[in-house]
């Protein structure tokens, strides 16, 4: 369990495939010292990942806005619904664990030591955050889902990486990844755990993500990678010509009510983590939630296009489980893959019980579960769950719902 937050994170850095390695791959260089990617390893506890935000450092405040009410109460979920919600959240080592219906929290608990004003680190969840805040530059004419890398990073203009488009990124359909190939297993292997560290805790991640190839044919294919993402912000920062914290603050955090929050950089002044590491509450993270539940609307205002919501929402041509960056619950998958090269799986074991799920998915069961028929948005946070079982917790509020 010690290992499993790392473990869980730097998978995801990496797709790899039987395919050779095609230009723009290959073995790194290393960017930093082995030593200093150690020690911002270590500087993480690896047993209290979750909970201890201040420890990804540096650190560029997201500024929120004035943050808006918290109403309780009024749309019912049966009492017997929440305890059996709770003691299951409570079984899986949970933190927090906020249900809300009708746009009300029906149910705020928290475990000994947090409270609302906990922020927490819930690794890929801020991959939805980055898919929303891609709607107001799309609506803006900045940037098109059609468009190439190299229109907008151009260090890869004479690299097979250029031709990947804005879409095949948020879809996860790049074909970025470490190629490993028969004769060259072992090594290879070595470059893509080095690749994925650096990716992590090295202090240019804009210079490793070149180092990444193409495995596979743009758009053939569903790899869920953290390179993606990772090529996605730098193209949504470059595009918007702002930093990412204040386009990030301007156009969602700040319009939803939001507090500050706290992205995670490669150094002072770089590059944030796209793909993981947004600090945040939980009461934050339901807001994200409403949000999508609302289609882009918040406090009765339209911040993200409804239509840009019901598009990153809908299923992907490859994996209908996945949109741009959000998880569908239907069709129901008893065991939900990353991708044919990623070893890490979660469980759904009975079919969600209204087929128009959708999830935010964080590494070690952090979640953000809409269900727009029920009215529903639920956040889970806690230590990462290793039987975590996605329809479980949302089965047992929706058994709790009678209209």
């Amino acid at each position: 369990m010690k290992w499993f937050w790392m473990a869980a994170l730097l998978l995801m850095a990496v797709s790899a495939t039987g395919q050779p390695a095609t230009k723009g791959g290959g073995l790194p260089a290393p960017q930093a010292g082995d030593r200093d990617i150690l020690a911002r390893m270590k500087a993480i506890p690896q047993d209290r990942a979750v909970e201890t935000p201040g420890a990804y450092a540096p650190a560029e405040v997201v500024k929120g806005g004035k943050v808006s009410l918290v109403r309780r109460g009024a749309f019912r979920v049966a009492p017997e619904a929440i305890a059996a919600a709770q003691a299951y959240a409570d079984e899986q080592g949970s933190f927090a664990l906020i249900i809300a219906r009708g746009g009300r929290i029906v149910h705020e608990h928290y475990a000994p030591g947090f409270g609302a004003e906990s922020k927490f680190a819930t690794a890929s969840m801020h991959k939805a955050v980055v898919a929303l805040a891609y709607g107001p530059a799309i609506a803006g004419g900045r940037i098109a889902l059609v468009d190439r890398l190299d229109r907008f990073l151009p260090e890869l203009k004479d690299d097979p990486k250029g031709a990947v488009t804005i879409e095949q990124l948020l879809r996860m359909t790049s074909g970025l990844g470490v190629a490993i190939g028969d004769a060259e297993a072992a090594a290879q292997a070595v470059a893509g755990r080095a690749l994925s560290a650096q990716l992590m805790f090295g202090e240019d991640s804009r210079a490793v993500v070149r180092s990444f190839g193409l495995v596979s044919a743009p758009g053939t294919e569903f790899a869920y990678a953290n390179v993606s993402t990772q090529l996605a912000g730098l193209a949504l920062e470059a595009a918007t010509g702002v930093r990412y914290s204040q386009w990030l603050s301007r156009v969602l955090w700040a319009p939803i009510g939001a507090g500050d929050a706290d992205l995670w950089m490669d150094r002072v002044g770089g590059n944030p983590h796209y793909f993981c590491c947004l600090q945040a509450t939980a009461r934050d993270w339901l807001r994200v939630g409403e949000l999508i539940r609302h289609e882009g609307k918040a406090g009765g205002r339209q911040v993200i296009a409804a239509d840009w919501v019901r598009a990153i929402a809908a299923p992907s041509p490859l994996n209908a489980n996945f949109g741009m960056n959000l998880w569908r619950g239907s069709p129901h998958v008893p065991v939900r893959r990353y991708g044919k090269a990623v070893a890490l799986t979660v469980a759904a074991k009975e079919p969600f019980a209204r087929d128009d799920v959708v999830f935010i998915d964080g590494a070690g069961a952090q979640r953000v579960y809409v269900v727009p028929s029920a009215g529903l948005t639920i956040v889970r946070i806690g230590k990462p769950a290793l039987g975590w079982d996605d329809s479980a917790l949302v089965n047992l509020v929706l058994a709790g719902v009678a209209d």
